[in-house]
């Protein structure tokens, strides 16, 4: 990536929105436009002389569409990623995008502001993933294997632990999409752990086979290793390594907190990032998962039940002595017509909130019936754009230059629609 100014390649085959997206950029401090290309081939072919941090990429154009030009880039300039721009209507073009590995979704008309945000979003995750791979250990002489050379040591595997007091605010869906974010943005082995034993809801989020479960590491757990534990855990959208809750209920009380320790520690040794969904019992399990926890996310929404209960349980983690700096409060099914607000939440809870999700009760459904998540399905709506933010939240920090952002007025609808 580059030091300071983020280089930018644009693609379209129309002069005028080529023109306007220029100049649009050239005043922003930070953003420097390094070439324009009219097709896909093109900008390949750009794109390895230029080596740009960020190609905003359009769908439709002559001799190379956006599509095949976003594929070839991510397997041959993994460190450019596509910012793909696409109209309203062309829904199965952005799910095709997506699948080739486009990082982010514009839908025109978008507005200027939308547009330096997404750029800004997308540089800033791929220079935390990069500083997060660069702690992997060199392969030792002799050789490990070129996939094996780029992993992190077991002690670098992050705990991301989601809880809530409260059932019903959506925390299973976002540990679920999140984790289907955070393996196709980071390219990291990610695992998604279902520890509500007895009412999990992850495999039907992610419409995946529930016949095996924690359970079945429970009953050969002296016999444990990391190609068992493999083959127990059901495989995800974008490679997501998923241990499911226990097949039925009764069999919860099966798996004691010895057991928890033993998986964990070996899991550790397998994933980078392990995302725990928890039920809302802070019973001797989910205490002792939340106690390792590097991130503990915890997931309240705009009712007053929720927020008592968020309130009750920040209590307890201060009790614990829990240290602030490892809790990310997350407002899910944020709306502007709310009679609560983010600032009075803050006030009610008296502890900031990092991130927000956007209440969108048609699409969340959707997903929820069909077991697609919808940062799959809708990479460029709103909540999935949040999401994404969140994985950049997840990641090691690395050094951003602070830049001197210049006051201008908001900019509105600049591109429309071809």
């Amino acid at each position: 990536m580059s030091d300071g100014l983020i280089k930018v390649l644009i693609v379209d085959d129309i002069p005028s929105t080529l023109d306007n997206l220029q100049k649009l950029l050239s005043f922003e401090p930070d953003i420097q436009v390094v070439g324009t290309a009219t097709n896909g081939k093109e900008a390949i072919d750009l794109s390895k002389k230029s080596a740009p941090d960020i190609v905003l990429m359009d769908v439709n154009m002559p001799i190379m569409d956006g599509i095949q030009a976003t594929e070839i880039l991510a397997q041959e300039i993994p460190n450019s990623p596509v910012i793909i721009m696409s109209v309203q209507g062309e829904r199965d073009y952005l799910r095709r995008a997506m699948q080739s590995g486009a990082r982010e979704f514009l839908i025109k008309p978008f507005s200027g502001d939308e547009l330096i945000a997404s750029i800004r979003r997308v540089y800033q995750l791929e220079q935390k993933k990069e500083s997060f791979m660069a702690k992997a250990p060199a392969a030792a002489a002799g050789g490990a294997a070129p996939a094996e050379a780029a992993r992190p040591r077991a002690d670098q595997s992050q705990v991301i632990f989601f809880y809530s007091g409260k059932g019903g605010v959506g925390k299973s869906l976002i540990a679920a999409n999140l984790a289907v974010s955070m393996a196709k943005e980071t390219k990291a082995r990610v695992a998604l752990v279902d520890l509500d034993l007895q009412f999990g809801d992850i495999g039907v989020l992610l419409n995946l086979d529930h016949s095996q479960g924690i359970t079945d590491l429970v009953e050969n757990i002296e016999h444990m290793d990391p190609d068992f534990i493999r083959e127990v855990m059901v495989e995800g959208p974008f490679g997501v390594k998923v241990l499911l809750s226990p097949i039925s209920p009764e069999l919860a009380d099966l798996v004691t907190v010895d057991h928890i320790r033993k998986i964990f520690a070996e899991m550790r040794k397998i994933f980078d990032f392990i995302i725990v969904d928890s039920g809302t019992h802070l019973g001797e399990i989910n205490l002792e998962v939340l106690d390792h926890a590097d991130r503990i996310v915890v997931v309240t929404s705009l009712s007053i039940p929720a927020i008592k209960d968020t309130k009750l349980a920040l209590k307890i983690f201060d009790s614990l002595s829990v240290s602030p700096d490892r809790v990310i409060l997350l407002l899910n099914k944020s709306d502007a017509h709310s009679e609560f607000n983010k600032e009075s939440v803050e006030a009610n809870l008296r502890f900031p909130i990092t991130a927000q999700i956007p209440n969108d009760a048609k699409l969340v459904i959707n997903s929820i019936n069909r077991g697609n998540p919808f940062v799959t399905t809708h990479p460029e709506s709103e909540i999935s754009q949040r999401i994404r933010e969140l994985v950049g939240k997840m990641l090691p920090t690395a050094p951003v230059k602070e830049v001197e952002v210049i006051d201008k007025k908001q900019k509105k609808g600049l591109f429309a629609r071809r």
